[in-house]
């Protein structure tokens, strides 16, 4: 993602959640100088030219699951969205975890063990999760930020996990993303942890958003396959039984 495309996002993200950007750039500085260096080219050789199936940690999650199941979809790359593991991980092991470290990060590390790639992001609310785990994972892991990337880092675009993970599974070449547990709706699941309740509504709405940008402008294909929810602009809906 270019930087110059980012940026008006990042501005207006900003701006709508009274963000702290020195935060946001001392959790990327430190993020920085705890990775070790990254193979961003073995992560994108998982995704390139395949169909991968974003799992997010909304209220249909586990419904999707069953039905990703019967349907067969649970062989393409999976990537789960942060507290989604700990779903995700009871039918197989995703190939990728895009995280702020929000979730039950004990899920993320089991999962990390058995092959898993980390995609850990840093912003000014996670400073103190990224000192305590990012130094635990010396392989199979990049950083994320979403300030200007530099050092070892990256800005794929997006900003909840879900909608990052969509955002750099089309940055590394995906031939189709679908999207499951991806209800964006005014019920928060059970997979998203305690959070304030407003605040969370307002990200999903920004996901929303970005998806539907990441759709139209940037030509991503895009499938939502999840169970109810809302509809999301410029992503079609597909029905799996």
């Amino acid at each position: 993602m270019r930087w110059v495309l980012w940026r008006p996002w990042y501005h207006k993200i900003v701006k709508r959640l009274k963000l702290n950007e020195r935060a946001d750039l001392e959790a990327a500085r430190l993020l920085d100088r705890l990775l070790p260096e990254p193979n961003l080219q073995a992560l994108a050789k998982i995704i390139r030219g395949r169909e991968c199936i974003v799992l997010g940690a909304g209220p249909s999650l586990e419904m999707d699951l069953k039905r990703l199941k019967r349907a067969g979809y649970l062989e393409k790359v999976l990537i789960s969205a942060d507290g989604a593991t700990s779903a995700v991980i009871r039918y197989r092991i995703p190939e990728i975890i895009v995280t702020d470290l929000d979730g039950v990060v004990k899920d993320q590390i089991w999962s990390w063990r058995r092959g898993s790639w980390l995609v850990v992001h840093g912003h000014g609310d996670n400073i103190a999760r990224l000192s305590k785990y990012v130094p635990k994972l010396p392989e199979r892991i990049i950083g994320t930020t979403q300030t200007k990337p530099f050092g070892k880092l990256f800005n794929f675009g997006g900003f909840t996990d879900g909608d990052r993970s969509a955002f750099m599974a089309a940055e590394l070449g995906a031939k189709k993303i679908y999207l499951a547990g991806m209800n964006l709706g005014t019920e928060i699941g059970k997979y998203s942890g305690r959070k304030n309740r407003a605040r969370k509504l307002a990200k999903l709405e920004i996901c929303k958003e970005l998806l539907g940008w990441l759709s139209s402008e940037l030509r991503a294909k895009i499938v939502n396959l999840t169970l109810g929810g809302e509809p999301i602009p410029n992503v079609p809906h597909q029905t799996i039984e």
